[in-house]
């Protein structure tokens, strides 16, 4: 790579990288990686539903979920994705044999301080006539996450039925560069600068100051110690306690 592009090919590598997620074990040193603007999914099993309506039936096959009450059974579950990351689609696995019942499934928001849900995915279900047995049940969504403004609450309801249940839900994500701001930061990357968003989306994050004098020098060539403040900052790198 030429000198002279070095620095904006960092700068919009580092625009799509996520936050990094750590596993619980802490006799586990390996760290878990989401990155990029390629599609994700956050999983969340039946076992972490919580039922707030109806009378559920036994746990099933692979900690499946059912109901066994009359009126239908609600279950409710958080959902946390990163601020900024684009939700575009929710996956219900189910099974679902009979011709009078369904799982229906949906995504809402709760507008901050402590406010009804807004409903981002709603009316998703297996069906009701068409019986289709044990699969995944997919639907499409377009929302960007606002942790600072929102709550997030998965839902899925059921009504007693023939080998009617669900397994999991899973959120399906994109996480995303920020929207560059109409004002440039540094006197040398105008707003018409080919890679104007991603060297502002460094600059809001604090990965880098720019290279001085209100300049961030985006034809300049990055040296080792540059690039271990860029990969440290932007992966929050710290030593293990």
């Amino acid at each position: 790579m030429k000198n002279k592009t070095v620095l904006v090919g960092i700068a919009a590598l580092f625009g799509s990288f996520a936050a990094l997620a750590r596993p619980s074990d802490a006799s586990n040193r390996a760290v878990v990686l989401t990155f990029g603007t390629t599609t994700s999914r956050l999983t969340l099993p039946a076992v972490t539903f919580q039922l707030v309506e109806g009378t559920e039936g036994g746990i099933g096959v692979a900690a499946a979920r059912s109901c066994a009450s009359a009126d239908p059974c609600v279950w409710l579950a958080g959902v946390s994705l990163p601020s900024g990351a684009r939700i575009t689609g929710l996956e219900l696995e189910a099974c679902d044999d009979d011709s009078a019942s369904k799982v229906s499934f949906g995504l809402r928001r709760h507008p901050a301080p402590m406010q009804d849900g807004v409903p981002i995915v709603i009316g998703a279900s297996t069906g009701i006539a068409d019986t289709p047995g044990c699969a995944l049940f997919p639907v499409s969504a377009d929302h960007t996450v606002d942790n600072a403004a929102n709550s997030y609450v998965a839902e899925v309801a059921a009504v007693p039925g023939v080998n009617v249940r669900f397994g999991a839900l899973r959120v399906a994500y994109e996480l995303q560069v920020s929207p560059a701001p109409t004002v440039a930061t540094f006197g040398d990357v105008p707003t018409s600068h080919p890679f104007f968003q991603f060297i502002e989306a460094l600059a809001a994050s604090g990965i880098t100051g720019g290279c001085g004098s209100g300049n961030f020098c985006p034809d300049a060539p990055v040296t080792r110690g540059q690039m271990a403040v860029f990969l440290s900052k932007a992966l929050g790198l710290h030593f293990p306690d």
